[in-house]
């Protein structure tokens, strides 16, 4: 029974991602280690002498000397690889549950083009983000698909956009610091992205794409919003 009560656990709290993520980190840190204890990386002799090569073999050396060592980035690593597919996966699920699927694709794909760029909302907890995350998605699927395409709405909601990337875009977090030319640049590049999914909606003309289009843009801009920036 505890056992049972442990897997269900597992599931609900999708801890599972973390397991794999471990015993990926840890394998590949094995795997290292056990290279540079049998010299894999040991300087060939034709390049012995050559002052500049060995420098750089040496130089190679000593990274992975360095990071076999480092579990935690690894696990990292492989936590962002693992989560991004668990949550895909769960996201194409919900989306054949409701109905909704290419309505919550596309309405994702314009979300994460500008999130990648202005930022915005992030938790410290991989289960809140995925949930919260994926029902943030779901909702902009069942939308699109029930609310009726507005042109003037839509317009309205990239002119917003355009106003909030302008003024706050990027949104730094405490993992991802930016330096004043990468600020000038990630905002450049939202403001740019933001006005390609506008000339893709002229382009495709078709209203229930571009509804889907404007809801994943109407999200972007929510969650770049100061009153999301300490929420955690």
């Amino acid at each position: 029974m505890q056992k049972i009560k442990n897997i269900i656990h597992y599931l609900i709290f999708l801890k599972y991602v973390k397991l794999f993520s471990y015993w990926s980190a840890r394998r590949l840190q094995v795997k290292l280690q056990k290279e540079l204890n049998n010299n894999v990386i040991e300087i060939p002799d034709i390049f012995n002498r050559i002052q500049s090569v060995k420098l750089l073999f040496e130089k190679l050396k000593s990274i992975l000397e360095r990071n076999s060592k480092n579990k935690y980035l690894y696990y990292y690593g492989f936590q962002i690889f693992y989560g991004a597919i668990n949550k895909g996966l769960l996201l194409i699920l919900l989306g054949l549950i409701f109905g909704i699927l290419y309505q919550t694709l596309i309405a994702t794909l314009a979300f994460m083009s500008l999130r990648v760029f202005i930022g915005g909302l992030h938790f410290d907890s991989y289960t809140k983000c995925s949930y919260i995350s994926l029902a943030s998605l779901v909702t902009l699927g069942l939308l699109a698909k029930y609310i009726p395409y507005s042109s003037l709405i839509n317009l309205c909601v990239f002119l917003t956009l355009f106003g909030i990337a302008l003024t706050y875009a990027p949104v730094e977090h405490k993992n991802r610091m930016l330096n004043n030319n990468e600020i000038i640049r990630f905002k450049y590049i939202s403001l740019m992205v933001l006005c390609a999914l506008y000339i893709v909606q002229i382009i495709i003309n078709d209203n229930n794409i571009n509804n889907c289009i404007m809801y994943g843009v109407l999200l972007s801009g929510i969650i770049a919003l100061p009153i999301f920036k300490k929420i955690n």
